[in-house]
């Protein structure tokens, strides 16, 4: 009987204790699992923002930069338009053409004139007043001095000079032309050189700075005609293209 009271103690207490290991085991598992559950959900639902973002962003319009002159969204003209047809739709009918030399100095040592005009005229809208400056390239003169007309002169640059007038309250400054109007349309830029704002695609090139507070400049280029012009100086002014001009001014001479 001794005996018998001594054996039951032990083995209940040893039940109880292997019971209670098993439970805070099990215990235990349930709490590692719930952990897993919630790194997986948290894991899933980081991903799934990402995804999301990045699916709105490239469904957010990125406007595409201007190729040529454009008016209210309207291409006026674009690149490569000669100079008699650009004028026929200036609004300003007292514009003046200037024409100037710009001397070039190849690689060989040839200082040679391209041939530029320029068109300048005012517009002024409800809340801003621009001066706009179109720039216009001979590129045909280089092969030839008889290319020397207005149709031969093509459109190249855009220089914009935009004033913002007295709005009252709320007063637009230049940095809100920058943020909502530059930034919020065509995405951030290539590059950013701590004054301008650097965009460009395959044909042009498109740059916007802060003169002051109430003042802005734009700068517009054709890459394609910048292109055109230097392929046209290294077919007339390089050693190979001196030997071909040579070649085809000797074919009509009779030995």
């Amino acid at each position: 009987m001794i005996a018998l009271l001594f054996i039951v103690p032990v083995k209940a207490d040893g039940l109880q204790l292997f019971g209670s290991r098993k439970s805070a085991e099990k215990e235990s598992s349930n709490q590692q699992s719930a952990r897993n559950q919630d790194d997986d959900m948290t894991e899933d639902f980081s991903s799934t923002e990402v995804t999301t973002r990045k699916n709105i962003e490239s469904v957010i319009p990125v406007k595409r930069i201007p190729s040529g002159w454009v008016f209210r969204d309207e291409l006026l003209a674009p690149w490569e338009s000669n100079l008699p047809a650009v004028l026929s739709i200036i609004p300003d009918t007292t514009v003046e053409v200037v024409y100037h030399d710009d001397n070039r100095t190849t690689r060989e040592g040839f200082v040679l004139p391209i041939k530029r005009a320029s068109v300048e005229f005012q517009y002024t809208s409800r809340l801003t007043h621009e001066l706009i400056m179109l720039d216009f390239v001979n590129v045909d003169f280089i092969y030839s001095t008889t290319n020397n007309n207005d149709s031969h002169f093509i459109l190249q640059g855009i220089t914009k000079k935009v004033k913002l007038k007295d709005t009252g309250f709320p007063q637009l400054a230049s940095s809100d032309i920058i943020k909502h109007k530059v930034l919020m349309e065509y995405g951030t830029p290539k590059e950013f050189d701590g004054v301008w704002h650097i965009y460009e695609d395959v044909s042009s090139t498109y740059k916007v700075r802060e003169l002051d507070e109430r003042n802005i400049k734009v700068e517009l280029k054709s890459l394609k005609v910048s292109d055109k012009l230097e392929k046209a100086i290294d077919d007339t002014y390089s050693k190979q293209g001196i030997e071909y001009k040579k070649r085809l001014m000797v074919q009509g001479i009779d030995i």
